[in-house]
């Protein structure tokens, strides 16, 4: 069963809507931990499958552990892994330009967080080409997955209600999905309008600690959007990245491997602007030598 736009929209919206419904239920604080638990396991999903994976293939994983990720990054409510990845690699290819599905900087800061995301058009011509969608469209588990992308939040869902309750339901769905949401969309705004530029890039791209907080390592975007290749976004150990943490956690199990990392040249470029934009701030001796006034009658007045 394929869902219609408009119903994927009115799902979209309940959900959304139905998180204020936690200053209707009860609080605990074993609710907070079960919306942290639900938010952060299916933002790793995300952005370690979804992102690093599929999009920039980053690293390989068996198949086991590429559809168990998979499944847990659908189950954020954030379309299928293909469709999701599919618009992430044009967003690189003309990122802040015509071409990319959500830059604030042409479409504006509404369509760019969210209305990308609720355009009922699946494939556009770029996508029906993209690499994404070319090479693992016909992996039998993942194009499930694309196909019902609605039901493993459906099943969550359920689940959670079943264990316990509305206030369950609520906290470890509803709240966390919102939360997620748009934790992830800010990286398409937020991220290419506030935060710092290690790199200077063609396009807007900025790091930013609150959304790398919130969407598990995904803020260092200016990082990423010098060196996409990298398994990691935060390129120093100071840059929270859970999800990078994740990856090296699975390569010493054995199950990640050819793990991209950042080139030593990177970081000496990162080093060499940062030495540029010290000099150009150190000011110069002509900078403070007095200004010779002219003392003939017709001068202008000082």
């Amino acid at each position: 069963m394929v869902l219609p736009n408009f119903l994927q929209i009115a799902i979209f919206w309940t959900v959304q809507v139905s998180a204020l419904l936690v200053f209707a239920v009860p609080f605990r604080w074993a609710y907070v931990g079960l919306w942290a638990a639900s938010h952060f396991l299916r933002a790793v999903g995300l952005t370690l499958a979804f992102h690093r994976y599929f999009a920039h293939r980053s690293f390989k994983m068996n198949r086991v552990a590429r559809f168990v990720w998979a499944f847990i990054g659908t189950a954020a409510m954030q379309k299928g892994p293909l469709w999701w990845a599919g618009h992430h690699v044009n967003h690189h290819r003309f990122a802040d330009r015509e071409g990319d599905p959500h830059s604030p900087m042409v479409s504006g800061v509404y369509y760019a967080h969210i209305g990308w995301f609720l355009n009922d058009t699946r494939y556009d011509k770029v996508e029906a080409t993209n690499p994404v969608i070319r090479d693992f469209s016909p992996v039998p588990e993942i194009a499930w997955l694309e196909k019902y992308f609605y039901l493993p939040p459906a099943m969550l869902a359920v689940a959670l209600y079943f264990a316990g309750g509305w206030s369950w339901l609520v906290w470890g769905f509803c709240l966390p999905t919102m939360t997620l949401a748009h934790a992830t969309f800010a990286i398409n705004t937020v991220n290419h309008m506030f935060g710092s530029r290690r790199f200077e890039t063609v396009d807007e791209s900025r790091n930013n600690p609150v959304t790398a907080f919130f969407a598990v390592g995904e803020g260092w975007h200016n990082n990423h959007h010098r060196y996409q290749r990298a398994a990691r976004n935060g390129f120093y150990w100071w840059e929270f990245d859970v999800t990078w943490y994740v990856i090296r956690a699975m390569a010493a199990l054995g199950l990640a491997w050819d793990v991209q990392s950042v080139p030593k040249r990177i970081y000496e470029e990162a080093r060499a602007v940062k030495a540029k934009r010290a000099a150009r701030s150190i000011p110069s001796i002509l900078d403070s030598a007095p200004i010779a006034l002219d003392l003939s009658e017709d001068a202008e007045p000082v």
